[in-house]
């Protein structure tokens, strides 16, 4: 096993183990709050994002395994938390900036079937697009974290993306792989940022406790 692979397998054991962890939280209800319209632009992103990357002149399963196992991972979480919300019988909502969040990456994504399908482009600039899509999933969350007074995200599975995507990003640099680069300082910048605020908003509840 080459280290390009062997950093590739421990990006992917990593995301694996914290997903599971997450999906786990959510199932039982337990201290996290997922927002449904982060995994709604996360898991259609990634999926358009990984099959933009494929009609690359240049792809790797392995050189970008950051979204290769998104794909899984963003799938699996946002069918876990749509049948936790149905479940509980609760009505899908989402207030204005959630609702103006999806309407751009809609209209992100119909751009993306125009270049790729109907221009017959390749998936050098839609990738670029997509990876707009995905922050625009990241800032869904952050800006709930942003105004909370206590932490309702899973800081396993974050620190798990943060590390895991810091990982990816040393496998796509010894591909020598633009685009799995691009994707994996993306991801690492805003899995990071979520942790941060994640931390500020511990603190924020801990001197409303102390007050």
């Amino acid at each position: 096993m080459t280290l390009r692979e062997l950093s590739a397998l421990v990006s992917l054991i990593i995301v694996v183990f914290g997903t599971i962890w997450y999906i786990c939280l959510v199932l039982w209800g337990q201290k996290v709050k997922p927002v449904l319209a982060t995994w709604i632009v996360l898991s259609g992103t990634m999926t358009l994002g990984f099959v933009t990357y494929l009609t690359a002149p240049k792809h790797s399963l392995i050189s970008n395994i950051g979204n290769t196992s998104g794909v899984i991972t963003t799938l699996s979480v946002f069918l876990a938390v749509a049948w936790k919300n149905m479940k509980g019988g609760k009505r899908v909502q989402f207030n204005r900036f959630q609702f103006w969040s999806l309407m751009i990456s809609l209209a992100i994504a119909i751009l993306w079937i125009a270049i790729v399908w109907g221009f017959k482009g390749t998936g050098i600039v839609p990738n670029i697009l997509t990876q707009i899509l995905m922050a625009v999933g990241y800032i869904v969350t952050a800006e709930r974290l942003w105004y909370a007074t206590k932490n309702t995200e899973s800081l396993m599975l974050w620190w798990c993306v943060a590390i895991s995507s810091a990982i990816a990003l040393y496998t796509a640099i010894l591909s020598h792989d633009g685009l799995a680069v691009l994707y994996s300082v993306r991801a690492t910048i805003t899995s990071g940022t979520l942790v941060w605020l994640m931390y500020r908003a511990d603190k924020k509840s801990q001197l409303i406790i102390a007050s």
